[in-house]
């Protein structure tokens, strides 16, 4: 009886934790949510500007999506150090991408693309190379030059 207690509370716990969860990181899926940190304005309005890809959240490109466990692990990790640097006060005013982010949004471009780029070489150059225009920053420029 007791143990069958502790499974019915496990159980619960793991339900209400489900329901509560669920709808913060959907939330913290959203693009607003993104631009909710001021040096990610520029980046949110270059999202909204963006042609073909305004219609995309984030984590679409910038956390992996070959798996739930990978998304979940990497929106954790990367989430973790953006709570911190925004509540330290030490937000960079240029935000650079990182290694493990490029290597990321290569992947993500190869997974949603996958029918063009599989006629072609991309192991020795990163798809924004070419695809200027796909970058938050340059959002003015030419699709590809």
């Amino acid at each position: 009886m007791k143990k069958l207690l502790i499974i019915l509370s496990l159980v619960a716990f793991l339900l209400a934790l489900f329901l509560i969860l669920n709808p913060l990181l959907a939330k913290t899926n959203s693009p607003e949510f993104c631009a909710k940190c001021h040096v990610m304005e520029e980046q949110y309005l270059t999202l909204l500007k963006g042609g073909l890809h305004n219609s995309i959240r984030c984590v679409d490109c910038h956390l992996p999506n070959d798996s739930k466990v990978n998304f979940y692990l990497w929106k954790g990790i990367d989430g973790t150090k953006d709570v911190m640097h925004f509540y330290s006060g030490s937000i960079p005013e240029r935000i650079v991408i990182s290694a493990h982010g490029k290597k990321t949004i290569q992947q993500n471009c190869i997974r949603c693309h996958e029918g063009m780029v599989s006629r072609i070489e991309v192991s020795n150059r990163n798809c924004w190379d070419c695809h200027k225009r796909v970058t938050h920053k340059n959002r003015t420029l030419l699709e590809t030059i």
